[in-house]
């Protein structure tokens, strides 16, 4: 009687298995299926709206609320309206249930012209990079470069330069007791360990031999916000809190403040912040934060449709369309504040 009951048990249990496994297939089928009918009805409206476009080309990121990523897509639409190109932005469909490498599958599938995409080092993503060129699709790398791949074109600064930019701005907030420099590292982005390299080498290079200063990473993962928040906050909570703070991406920059107006450590920290977001733009005016550096983010869409046009115009593009660095401090940020309100 008790095999019996096994056996039936083992029976349900290989059934529900099977019908669980059949019902995640289904969604992802009919999830796919609606992005396919979503993007086809994009595609119809734009005809009913008297126009059709020569090329289009799809943007992917990992982050459509970022200001940054907006004003990079939003010059790029732009840009792309002067071209007769339609530029989408990929990461705003159904953002909770699908990554840059589904984004990056979907728009090879979709056959779009041209592929604008920050790369995250993996080998995955290279390797659809390199599958998307495979297939005649030509892909603009942005913000961050995958030199193994085989895209047509970087848009952004190189590593050697930023991390100049950071390291000269850490020399310039150094004071007598400064003994401790610590560095936030996106773990999705590549190339940040060169800039981490070249951004020590610079402070090293720039002050005596007898000063010590401590320059540290660490590598965060800014996709769990959660986890990140709480490692961000833990850092300002520790005694041995850092005396310079650097943060490499808009996010991270928002949180390190927050932590450090929580944690009453405004003056002990100094955060050395990225791009000029609504909340850097008022930290950085208030004299609570001394730095941001900024990316030219009109100019980085502009060039990535740019570098498109040229490859499909002349066959060849540049390997590297280089965008101005700004430095935004308490004595230039009203000039900032008017570009944005302007």
């Amino acid at each position: 009687m008790e095999k019996n009951r096994k056996q039936v048990w083992k029976k349900y249990s290989l059934q529900i298995a099977l019908a669980l496994l059949l019902a995640v297939i289904l969604v992802t089928l009919a999830g796919w299926w609606l992005y396919f009918r979503v993007l086809e009805q994009s595609s119809l409206d734009e005809g009913k709206g008297g126009r059709e476009y020569a090329r289009h080309y799809v943007m992917i990121t990992d982050d459509t609320s970022s200001e940054l990523w907006k004003k990079i897509y939003e010059s790029a639409k732009q840009e792309g309206e002067k071209q007769d190109a339609w530029v989408e932005m990929m990461g705003d469909w159904f953002a909770d249930e699908y990554s840059p490498m589904d984004y990056m599958d979907i728009a090879i599938y979709a056959k779009a012209d041209g592929i604008i995409v920050k790369p995250d080092g993996t080998q995955k993503m290279r390797d659809a990079i390199n599958e998307a060129e495979e297939a005649g699709i030509p892909v603009i790398t942005v913000l961050e470069d995958d030199t193994r791949s085989a895209r047509k074109s970087f848009v952004g600064i190189n590593s050697y330069q930023l991390g100049t930019t950071y390291g000269n701005q850490i020399l310039s907030c150094l004071n007598p007791d400064t003994r401790s420099v610590l560095v936030l590292l996106n773990g999705k982005d590549a190339g940040r360990e060169l800039v981490f390299k070249q951004l020590k080498a610079t402070v090293q290079e720039g002050i005596s031999e007898e000063r010590q200063i401590t320059v540290q990473a660490m590598t965060v993962d800014s996709g769990n916000s959660f986890d990140t928040e709480e490692i961000i906050q833990d850092i300002f909570a520790e005694e041995k809190r850092p005396h310079i703070l650097v943060c490499m991406n808009e996010t991270d920059s928002e949180r390190a403040y927050q932590a450090m107006i929580d944690h009453n450590c405004v003056g002990e920290v100094q955060i050395i912040g990225y791009y000029q977001s609504g909340t850097m733009l008022q930290a950085v005016q208030k004299g609570t934060v001394p730095m941001a550096i900024t990316l030219d983010a009109e100019q980085m869409g502009k060039y990535c449709v740019e570098a498109l046009e040229e490859y499909y115009q002349m066959g060849h593009v540049s390997s590297y369309f280089s965008v101005d660095l700004n430095i935004m401090t308490q004595e230039n940020v009203d000039q900032f504040i008017a570009q944005e309100e302007g």
